[in-house]
C-alpha cells in the first residue's frame, strides 16, 4: 500500500521523466532524473516503479503506447494522457479515435496553447479521477485527472459516467485547459 504523498510524489516525478525524455523519445538516466527532482536515485527508481515506467539498463524508459483507450487495471491507468504530452513536448497532437458509444469517428487536433479542430464538434473527453493525488496550488486543488476516452458527445459519455462514477466528462477545451492547470500544480512543487 502506498500513500498519498507516495502517489503525489510519483505523479510528480512522472510528469519531470515525461518532459525530460521528450514523452520517450529520448530515454534518461534514472540518476539524472532524480538530480533533477533533488532526490535519492533508489527513492526515485521506487517512484517510477509506482507509476509503471519501466527502467530498462538505468535508463528510464516510457510506454507510448496510443492514448486515449479504455483505462486499464493496475499502473497502466496512470500513463501520461496525449493532452499532457502535447504540453510536455510542445508539439501538436492530432488524435483519432472511435466513440465506444456510438462507433462515430473522432478527430481532435490541437496544440498545448489551444484546440485546433474537434470532429464531431461535441464530442468530449472521459477523464479517470486519480485517487489519493494532491496537486494542490497555492490555495487551489486542482483534481488530477487522466484522459481515458473521447465520445462522439456528452450523451454518448453517459454509460461511461454511471461505470465511472469518480470519472469526469468535459469539453475538449475545458479539459486542455484542465491539464494545464494540473502542469501549473506539477511545476509548483519546490523540488521539480
Amino acid at each position: 500500500m502506498t500513500t498519498r504523498t507516495d502517489r503525489t510524489a510519483a505523479v510528480r516525478i512522472a510528469w519531470t521523466a515525461t518532459k525530460l525524455t521528450r514523452a520517450g523519445r529520448h530515454p534518461i538516466a534514472i540518476g539524472r532524473l532524480a538530480a533533477t527532482v533533488g532526490m535519492d536515485p533508489a527513492e526515485a527508481h521506487r517512484l517510477m516503479d509506482l507509476m509503471g515506467f519501466v527502467i530498462r539498463d538505468g535508463l528510464v524508459v516510457m510506454d507510448r503506447g496510443s492514448r486515449p483507450g479504455p483505462a486499464r487495471a493496475g499502473s497502466d491507468r496512470y500513463q501520461v494522457d496525449l493532452f499532457l504530452l502535447a504540453v510536455a513536448t510542445g508539439e501538436p497532437v492530432h488524435a483519432d479515435s472511435v466513440c465506444p458509444a456510438t462507433g462515430a469517428r473522432v478527430r481532435v487536433h490541437f496544440t498545448s496553447a489551444r484546440v485546433l479542430s474537434v470532429d464531431p464538434p461535441h464530442a468530449v473527453v472521459a477523464a479517470s479521477r486519480l485517487p489519493g493525488i494532491d496537486l494542490t496550488l497555492g490555495q487551489d486543488y486542482v483534481e488530477a485527472l487522466v484522459c481515458t476516452q473521447f465520445f462522439a458527445s456528452k450523451e454518448a459519455a453517459a454509460g461511461w459516467l454511471l461505470e465511472n462514477i469518480d470519472g469526469r466528462v468535459l469539453s475538449v477545451p475545458d479539459y486542455l485547459a484542465h491539464t494545464r492547470r494540473m502542469v501549473a500544480a506539477l511545476e509548483a512543487w519546490p523540488t521539480i
